[in-house]
């Protein structure tokens, strides 16, 4: 008489839940973006790759778009906050490093590889801009408008473009060159956002 099939379960599947279950899916999302590209990345693939059922990520996203940006939003790190003891200058300084670090793959996001998706992949371009590049544009107008209200920067000088101008020139730099920019190019596209002053007359 035939016996019935058991089933082995993995140990990984049944005990994993939680922030343990999401932090699995999200390096395996990560993972496999960097294998496939978003154009070849699927949820199902993204499953396999956790060693999960497809149910554990429609339960959390509706869509690998979904799922791609909460990743990328766990693997940034926090932004760095302007101090009042700083400078403008410097506050500048410290967040343009900061994003040339995110892209240079000194964190937990894969830079590299978003960066080279960047130009064919609109929609993850779309959530690039969404969660890289507004929030430091938003930082750095904050700084912008800290530095016109000291008297550091000439309010005539700022345009809608003028917070753009620094991310701008990280992000054009790594994606022409593939290397970051270094310390005193960073100070050359602060000096470009926010002039040194001259000696007084």
């Amino acid at each position: 008489m035939a016996q019935p099939s058991q089933t082995i379960s993995n140990p990984n599947r049944s005990r994993r839940r939680g922030e343990v279950l999401e932090r699995a899916l999200y390096a395996a999302t990560l993972a496999e973006l960097a294998s496939v590209g978003y154009g070849g990345l699927t949820m199902e693939g993204i499953a396999a790759r956790a060693q999960t059922g497809k149910a554990a990520l429609y339960r959390r996203w509706a869509s690998k778009h979904d799922l791609v940006q909460a990743a990328l939003l766990h693997a940034l790190p926090p932004l760095p906050e302007p101090r009042a003891s700083r400078s403008a200058r410097e506050n500048l300084l410290a967040v343009f490093a900061a994003h040339r670090d995110v892209l240079a793959g000194k964190t937990d996001f894969p830079g590299l590889v978003i960066v080279s998706q960047l130009l064919h992949e609109p929609e993850l371009r779309a959530i690039f801009a969404d969660a890289v590049v507004a929030p430091r544009v938003k930082i750095v107008e904050s700084i912008l408008q800290a530095a016109v209200q000291d008297g550091d920067l000439d309010p005539a000088t700022v345009t809608s473009l003028t917070a753009r101008i620094g991310p701008a020139l990280i992000n054009q730099q790594f994606m022409l060159t593939g290397v970051p920019p270094n310390r005193r190019e960073l100070a050359l596209i602060v000096d470009t956002v926010i002039p040194p002053k001259g000696p007084a007359a």
